[in-house]
C-alpha cells in the first residue's frame, strides 16, 4: 500500500504528520513502514539520520528519494502487500514525474490549514488530483488550528474540500509537534492525533488489508 502526504502548499505539516502517522503505525499497529522523503529539503530524512548518530533504534527505514524513483517504489508495493510505503510528497505541480505518483497511490492525505492562501491551493491542488485519478481516495487533515481563532469560513470551506474527499478532524497547533522523532511519539500528542489516525486506518487501511489476505 502507498499512501502520500501531499499538498502544493508548503508549511502546512506534510512532513511532520507523515511522522507522526508512521511512528502510529509501527507503534500501535505493529505495520511495517518503509518512508520515502521526496521533499526537498530532506526534513524528515534528516530527522532520520539524526535519530541514529542518538543511537536510536528506527521503528522503520526512512529513505531519500525522487519523483522518477516512484515505479520502483510501486513495484515493490505490489510485491509487499502487507507493507505500508509512506511518502512526503514536495509541494509542487510542474513535473510530469508527479502524474503516475497521483495515479497509483491508494490513499492521499492532504494536510492543509484554514488560511486562505492555504485554502485555494489546497482545492487548485484537489482538482488537479481528480482529473488525473478520478478513483482516489483523498482525505484533507485540517492542521495547525489554533484554538483562539473563530475561522468564519470553516464551514464553506469544508463543503467546498467536500467535493473532493472527506475531511477529517482538525489537529491544533502546539508547540510540541516541533519535538517529534522518527522513534517515539511524545505522550503529550497520543491523545490528539490518535482519534484521527485510528479514523484513517479503520475506514481505508484495515479494509485494504483484508482484501489482500482474502
Amino acid at each position: 500500500m502507498i499512501i502520500l502526504f501531499a499538498n502544493q502548499k508548503g508549511g502546512v505539516g506534510k512532513s511532520t504528520l507523515a511522522v507522526l502517522f508512521s511512528n502510529y503505525l509501527a507503534l500501535a499497529k505493529n505495520r511495517s513502514v518503509t518512508v520515502y522523503d521526496m521533499d526537498f529539503q530532506r526534513s524528515l530524512y534528516n530527522k532520520a539520520q539524526a535519530a541514529q548518530i542518538l543511537e536510536n533504534e528506527p521503528l522503520y527505514e526512512v529513505r531519500a528519494a525522487e519523483l522518477k524513483q516512484f515505479d520502483t517504489i510501486y513495484k515493490n508495493a505490489n510485491k509487499e502487500k502487507e507493507h505500508i510505503h509512506v511518502i512526503d510528497l514536495a509541494g509542487k505541480m510542474d513535473d510530469d514525474n508527479l502524474i503516475p505518483v497521483l495515479k497509483k497511490s491508494d490513499l492521499i492525505l492532504c494536510p492543509f490549514c484554514y488560511d486562505e492562501y492555504s485554502v485555494s491551493s489546497t482545492i487548485e491542488y484537489s482538482f488537479v488530483i481528480s482529473k488525473i485519478n478520478p478513483d482516489k481516495k483523498l482525505v484533507f487533515i485540517p492542521n495547525r488550528v489554533k484554538s483562539n481563532v473563530k475561522y468564519q469560513t470553516l464551514e464553506s470551506v469544508q463543503e467546498a474540500l467536500k467535493n473532493f474527499g472527506p475531511v477529517a478532524g482538525s489537529i491544533s497547533e502546539r508547540i510540541d509537534f516541533q519535538r517529534i522523532t522518527t522513534f517515539d511519539i511524545p505522550a503529550t500528542i497520543i491523545g490528539v492525533i490518535e482519534p484521527i489516525f485510528e479514523s484513517i486506518y479503520n475506514e481505508y487501511i484495515e479494509p485494504a488489508w483484508h482484501r489482500t489476505n482474502i
